[in-house]
Parts: C-alpha cells; structure tokens; sequence
C-alpha cells in the first residue's frame, strides 16, 4: 500500500532523530518517523536511569529552539560548573571553571530517557506528522525525484529526503550500501548509578587510569550532591571482572579508581556494559539520502561528545533546508551538509583516539610528557578556553539552531 509522499522520511526516534524531527516539524516540513518502539514515557519515580548524556550549552540552546528543554528541566537535569581531569599514573591535573570562560556552566547531565521523553512530548501538538511505530525499514529506492522506503509489513512512503538516524547499526546506512569503517578501542564502557559519601560540588570529575579513563558524572536531583552517574571504559579483561564482581567488591574498585575523590561509594543501579568502537561512515549522504548521529559516526565517550556531534548534525542539516528553495534531496543540498560536518568530525575523532591512546600508556616517556603537559596546559587559559568553547558548543561557525 501506498502512502501520500512527506517531505522527510526520518528512521529513528531517539535523541538525535527526535531532535531534527523537531527541527524539520516547526519549519513546516511533513514527516514520517519510523521506529521499533516509541521512547519510553518519564516516571519520577523511578530511580537515576544509567545511560546519561552530556549535553552541552551548544545543544541546550537546540533543545531551547524546539521547545523541549523546559520539559527536561522539569524532570531531571543537573548542571556542572567545573570539571577536573588527572592522571593516575602522576597525580598531574588541569582545572576547567565555567567562570573562566563567561558562562553559567559547562554542561548539563540529562538521562537519555529525560532527552527521548521531552523530544516527544515537544512534537505531540505538532501538525504533519505521520508515526510508523513499531516500524521497520525492509527496503530503500531511489526514484529520481523521490525516495521510496518499503516497510517490512509492505507499506510503501515516498519523500523527498530520507535521513538514517538508526545509530551504529544503521539499516538505512546497509540499505544505501555506504561503506563503514570501524576500529574497535579494545575497551568496554560501564555505566551504572552511584551514590558518594562526599558532595560532587557540581564538578565532573575523570581520571585517567592504565586501564581506561573513569568518569564521574554530577546527576540527578539538582538540590542535591550525592549522586553521580559513572562512564568506566575499561580493558575487555578487567572490563569483564568488573562486570563480574560483587556488588561490594565493585564498589571498593571503584572507590579506589576515584582515588577517594568523592569518598566511599554505594552502587544505586545495575551495571550496564557495551563495546567502545571508533566508526565513520565513508560517506554521510547519497542522493535523498543523509545519515546523522551514531549512524555516520562514533567516537569514545572519554569527553562526552558523542552525541553532541549528533545534535549539531541535525541541527547544521535543518539549518541548510530551512527556507530551502531548491529540491531538499538533491546531491547538491545534501553535499553542502556532509561538507560542513566533516571537519570537526574528523578533528573530534582523532582527538578522542590520541587521548584514548596516550592516557592509556604505561610507558614512563610517555607518562612523563603527558603529565608536564596536562599541568602546563592547566596554566594556559587562552589555550583551555578554546578547547572548552569547542566542547561546549560555543565555537563562532555553530547553526543557528544552537546560537
């Protein structure tokens, strides 16, 4: 069965679809959003989800544009005005003060779940959009001048543009047959809730272990300081032991990996692990067809920037198709976005993989350089401010969605 054309086909309903679905909505664009499952309602009073984000001031504001950031605050969000990063292997540290920079923060910690839940509710009294859930993608023809996607129960939409917003394992990205390159860390992420004995002073802390970098992240009810949420990547071996431990013996690992910074610790979740792996896509879009988020590319979450490279791929994308006069899936269109993202990706990536890679030697040469430029650099505010204007989304060439 065939159904009236939309202007944008979207296959993918979480944070990063959900976020340019709202976007493309609020220009007026017709939609089709296509999923396995909704995301999942908000209950208060369920405890801290594990899976957090951390988003920055650049993607508050495209939350901000679409309506939805007011939602998030009224469930749970918790700012972070600090952050501080040292090495275990020598004690050397740098500081980051949202002071420093002349701004309120540096970031906020959102549970996935908060960021899924209010993307939704933003789009419940907007006008245009047709929900294919639970709904799968089975096949993908380009006609010239539209896009035809066959559903795997026969149904047949047509669109101007069809965006691959389906994460790491991207159907639409297999369908288009685009080429992707993968480079595994050797390392598994542990997420879980935790609460400490010590308040975290809104600060997020990291330390760089020989095993993989630990992060403690400030979440939860912003009136209070003793809870965090935790991202552990840690070797595939000890990964496995930690995942195996008792939950006594795991929170005496982690106290210890913390280097007592928040004091004892108490496990308040279940763990949670997944394989951490570089990916990129070869090409990002063909002709009505663009991938965004997860689906064109992953990074390690040493710094967070996963999916903030996603909200600034949708938000560089509906900025280019606002107002656009010229038909919305041309390869032309299409390349000026893959072009504009291209670059801080790359330099996000390789940054990521030189951290990853250098904080995790245990050669002393080594050890002794990256230590005498950590401090260094914790002297050196021109130098710390730009790197934090990056990370914080507040670089001059951000889209408009995110000013």
């Amino acid at each position: 069965m065939t159904i009236p054309a939309v202007d944008v086909i979207v296959v993918g309903a979480g944070m990063t679809g959900l976020t340019l679905a709202n976007l493309l909505a609020r220009q007026g664009k017709s939609l089709a959003i296509i999923d396995p499952i909704l995301p999942p309602r908000f209950d208060a009073t369920q405890p801290l989800h594990a899976r957090v984000t951390a988003v920055s001031p650049g993607s508050r504001a495209i939350f901000e544009h679409v309506k939805a950031w007011s939602g998030m605050k009224e469930k749970r969000v918790t700012e972070f005005n600090a952050m501080v990063v040292w090495d275990e292997a020598s004690e050397a540290k740098i500081n980051f003060n949202a002071q420093d920079f002349c701004n309120s923060s540096l970031g906020y910690i959102v549970e996935n779940k908060v960021i899924q839940s209010s993307l939704h509710e933003a789009l419940h009294d907007v006008s245009g959009i047709r929900w294919y859930v639970p709904g799968s993608v089975g096949r993908v023809v380009n006609r010239d001048h539209e896009i035809e996607v066959t559903l795997n129960d026969n149904q047949v939409l047509n669109a101007k543009l069809l965006v691959g917003a389906d994460g790491s394992r991207s159907v639409v990205r297999h369908l288009a047959e685009i080429p992707y390159v993968e480079m595994p860390y050797r390392q598994q992420g542990i997420v879980a809730s935790i609460q400490t004995e010590l308040p975290h002073q809104r600060t997020a802390w990291q330390r760089f272990l020989k095993t993989g970098p630990l992060a403690l992240l400030p979440a939860g009810n912003q009136h209070e300081q003793d809870e965090c949420s935790i991202v552990w990547s840690a070797d595939h071996e000890y990964a496995t032991r930690l995942m195996q431990m008792e939950k006594h013996e795991f929170e005496q690992a982690l106290t210890e990996a913390s280097g007592l910074q928040l004091g004892n610790v108490t496990l308040k979740s279940e763990r949670a692990s997944f394989p951490l792996v570089s990916g990129q896509a070869k090409e990002m879009v063909r002709p009505r067809i663009a991938l965004a988020g997860d689906a064109a590319h992953t990074i390690h979450p040493l710094a967070g920037q996963g999916a903030n490279l996603g909200f600034t791929d949708v938000a560089v994308l509906a900025n280019l198709l606002d107002d656009m006069q010229r038909d919305i899936g041309s390869y032309r269109v299409l390349r000026k976005y893959e072009r504009a993202r291209t670059g801080e990706i790359r330099v996000m990536r390789h940054a990521m993989d030189a951290f990853a890679t250098v904080f995790g030697s245990t050669l002393w040469p080594v050890i002794a350089a990256r230590s005498t430029a950590l401090n260094a650099a914790d002297h050196m505010l021109p130098l710390k401010r730009f790197f934090m204007r990056h990370a914080m989304g507040l670089n001059s060439d951000r889209p408009k969605f995110a000013r």
